[in-house]
């Protein structure tokens, strides 16, 4: 019959109520809200299972179910016992009510057949049967679950358990049930057995008597469980110790045993004795040695019972009870008697893992003279398995030593350096040489040796340290970049460096640490996080700088896609904007975005407005500008050019608004808004050119390009005589370098022309070209050329 089939759901209560275990129990399947829940769903069904005979085996099975749930969550030593009241009330209401309508329907059945009638009670006894049996055990969690601290309520529900375990035990056909209901019954005895002892006699004559029917049957091993819990109850130490021994091997069992022994040990006073038991505690502890939970449980069944770790482990010449002394005094506290054995321990020979154990203590309690002793001991020691790590610490700690002194302490320095290049040379590969590598070639870079530094960064294989290694790399590189150029302008006899071959592996090195940062960035945790991300920031910016010079279609579209809302995302970098701004323009300048310039120039300058401080970086911004532009217009690229000029106007236009509101002074600006007055022509915008063009001559009458701007004006229209007056100031004030000084012959020529004077114009042409052959650029030079054919050679 399958309705008792579950001895050892129960057990696991019982054993955790008996026990006194080590730290948590494995405790709840579920927790009590989920338990609630499932009562919630229960009383539907059994208030229709009261009177629907077919549907109660089931609804019986799952309240069985739901009484070995509380069970598990009323062992739970974190859970309020007062909570548990409300969930044990209905579930107990449950079962009760269907206990008693099936007896009654049994009972009533009966009555029938006694009084001359036909009935089968068969089937609401097995209901009732079946019902009482969680039931009882529900009674008995309550009893030492919820009232275990109310005597009379305990006894009153714990006698209802045993009537309950009673019954079934009269009726019940089957041996294995009868046992189980038997050994149900005797722990209720052993529970009473608290309030009085003559129940401890009926619980160990239940016991024996489930025993007594052999080892092989389903109940043997709880209730010789039970049988020992018994006499440990009474205070027979002696006895219980005898029985727990055969309970097996598992935490509860193991735990309930060296109790049981402790005990035992204790009681006697027989000093042979007190060895035999000592020695048994320490054979259970060494079996276990090797196993997690049980080596857990036997440390902490020493913690909980020995009344002296020490004086009983510690003269020992056995190296396990030296461990386990260490490891219970590491759980009691005693930082220094656990490393004191722990230290022991590992001198055996047989636990060198000890040695790590000990320094861990000494270097939490600093105690360095301790900590270097085991360290070097250590690294001596090729076998053992911490060598390695004893050999990073003597680095580490003199590392933390010069780091503390405000890395000023030459001394400390050199011994940290010597303790790196140590541990390196007997594990290059080993697990802490990324960091020892990382630190050394740190150091080269701090004393600007940046290709050693590039050298030993290079060789930094990954893991905590391969992101930052990556990056500063690339930055020695980079640094030694600037240093040959600096050296190169300076010193033409200097070493050459191939530039080329440096340039092209920083250029990977930084790829490549943009490439690692998203993945380094979610691997770090706090400031971490933040550095990782600051520093693809500054990778970025490098390599957008090394491609910069090349001003071709792929390192442009290369420094535009790297330098998108980069202000946005690397706040940290600020003092780097102006550069990311203005290379960022000119690579769309070069791919000929220039709506996109466009839009950023007229969000640069509304953030700017009223901003001098920035006034510098806008003419640098708008010449940039204009001089592509005139490098379009003499490639033939009008389009190219005129977008340029619209640019141009657009930066310098900042200075024109300045002008106006006061801020600034023409005086100042002459060449600024001379290009602004030039480019507002190009744009076909003559009285924008003409005004600015005035205010510079206003302000600087011998402006050579606000002359010549406003020479074109008059030219254009037909003004002659202004026009010469202006082209002659430019004449008198332009240098002779200047190719404004041949423009504004060449044009005082074709005015003559214009006024007839073609002797006047021949002869300004010819006295120039006599004096100046080389008549400035090569376009003028042709310019020239024509005009003179036209005008004077062909007659």
């Amino acid at each position: 019959m399958s309705r008792f089939a579950k001895p050892n759901c129960r057990l696991f209560v019982i054993i955790a109520v008996a026990v006194l275990t080590f730290g948590a129990t494995s405790a709840s399947a579920q927790s009590l809200e989920e338990l609630n829940s499932r009562l919630d769903g229960l009383e539907p069904k059994v208030n229709a299972a009261l009177s629907n005979e077919s549907q109660a085996p089931q609804v019986v099975s799952e309240l069985d179910q739901a009484e070995a749930d509380f069970a598990k969550v009323a062992s739970n030593p974190k859970i309020d016992k007062g909570s548990l009241v409300p969930a044990y009330s209905r579930l107990e209401s449950m079962i009760e009510r269907l206990y008693s309508t099936y007896k009654k329907k049994k009972d009533d059945c009966i009555a029938q057949i006694d009084q001359g009638g036909q009935c089968d009670y068969d089937a609401p006894e097995q209901i009732a049967l079946r019902a009482v049996y969680p039931l009882s055990w529900l009674r008995f969690q309550g009893a030492t679950s919820i009232y275990s601290n109310d005597a009379e309520r305990s006894k009153k529900v714990l006698n209802e358990a045993i009537d309950g375990f009673t019954e079934s035990t009269l009726v019940l056909p089957d041996p294995n049930l009868v046992r189980e209901n038997l050994l149900g019954r005797a722990f209720c005895e052993r529970e009473l057995g608290k309030f009085d002892k003559a129940e401890y006699d009926k619980a160990i004559a239940d016991f024996k008597q489930i025993m007594s029917e052999g080892t092989g049957t389903a109940q043997y091993k709880a209730a010789q469980q039970g049988l020992a819990t018994t006499y440990a109850a009474m205070g027979n130490a002696a006895e219980a110790q005898k029985l727990s021994g055969g309970l097996g091997t598992g935490g509860g069992a193991q735990m309930f045993q060296l109790q049981n022994t402790y005990a035992a040990m204790y009681a006697t006073r027989d000093a042979a004795k007190k060895q035999q038991y000592q020695n048994q505690i320490v054979e259970v502890i060494r079996a276990k040695e090797n196993d997690k939970e049980g080596w857990a449980v036997g440390v902490g069944a020493v913690v909980k019972f020995s009344h002296d770790p020490i004086g009983e482990l510690g003269s020992s010449s056995d190296p396990f009870q030296k461990h386990l002394l260490a490891n219970v005094l590491l759980s009691k506290k005693d930082q220094s008697g656990a490393a004191k054995y722990f230290l022991e321990a590992a001198r055996s020979g047989k636990y060198p893992r000890d040695y790590k154990y000990a320094a861990d203590i000494y270097y939490n309690q600093k105690n360095m003279g301790q900590l270097e002793q085991i360290l070097t001991d250590m690294s001596r020691q090729p076998g053992n398995p911490d060598a390695q790590w004893a050999e990073y610490m003597r680095y580490k700690l003199t590392r933390n030593e010069w780091e503390q002194s405000g890395m000023k302490n030459q001394q400390l320095e050199d011994q940290w350096v010597n303790a790196a290049e140590d541990y390196l040379k007997k594990y290059p590969k080993g697990e802490f040489a990324n960091e020892t590598r990382f630190r050394l070639a740190e150091r080269l870079q701090r004393q600007q040796k940046y290709a050693d530094a590039a050298a030993d960064y290079a060789q930094v294989g990954g893991g905590e340290y391969g992101f930052t290694a990556k990056f500063n790399a690339a930055e020695c590189n980079y640094l030694q970049l600037v240093a040959a150029g600096a050296k190169e302008s300076k010193d033409k006899n200097a070493p050459k460096v191939n530039t080329d071959e440096l340039r092209k592996n920083t250029i990977n090195l930084l790829n490549e640490t943009i490439k690692m940062a998203p993945e380094a960035e979610r691997e770090a945790g706090g400031a971490q996080k933040k550095f990782v991300h600051d520093t693809k920031g500054r990778a970025t910016y490098m390599l957008a700088g090394l491609l910069q010079p090349a001003q071709n279609q792929q390192s442009a579209q290369e420094i535009a896609s790297l330098l998108e809302s980069y202000e946005s995302s690397y706040p940290a970098m600020s003092e780097k904007f102006h550069d990311i701004f203005e290379w960022r323009t000119q690579a769309l300048n070069t791919l000929g975005k220039y709506d996109v310039i466009e839009t950023e120039l007229h969000a640069f300058l509304e953030r700017n407005g009223s901003n001098t401080q920035n006034s510098d970086f806008i003419k640098e911004l708008g010449l940039d500008f204009w001089k592509d532009g005139q490098l379009k217009q003499a490639a033939g690229n009008k389009a190219a050019y005129m977008a340029d000029a619209k640019l141009t106007a657009l930066a310098y236009g900042y200075f024109e608004n300045m002008v106006s509101a006061g801020k600034m002074q023409v005086k100042n600006l002459t060449g600024t808004l001379s290009i602004l007055g030039q480019a507002y022509m190009v744009l076909g915008q003559e009285p924008k050119a003409e005004n600015i063009f005035n205010q510079v001559v206003k302000a600087d009458p011998a402006s050579p390009d606000a002359n010549a701007g406003l020479a074109r004006i008059a030219q254009s229209k037909k003004n002659y005589k202004d026009a010469v007056t202006l082209w002659t100031n430019v004449e008198n004030t332009a240098a002779e370098s200047d190719n404004l000084w041949y423009e504004a012959k060449y044009h005082i020529a074709e005015i003559y022309a214009a006024q007839g004077n073609t002797q006047g114009a021949c002869s300004k042409l010819a006295q120039t070209r006599a004096e100046h052959p080389g008549l400035g650029t090569p376009e003028m030079k042709a310019n020239w050329d024509a005009l003179q054919r036209k005008l004077c050679l062909q007659k």
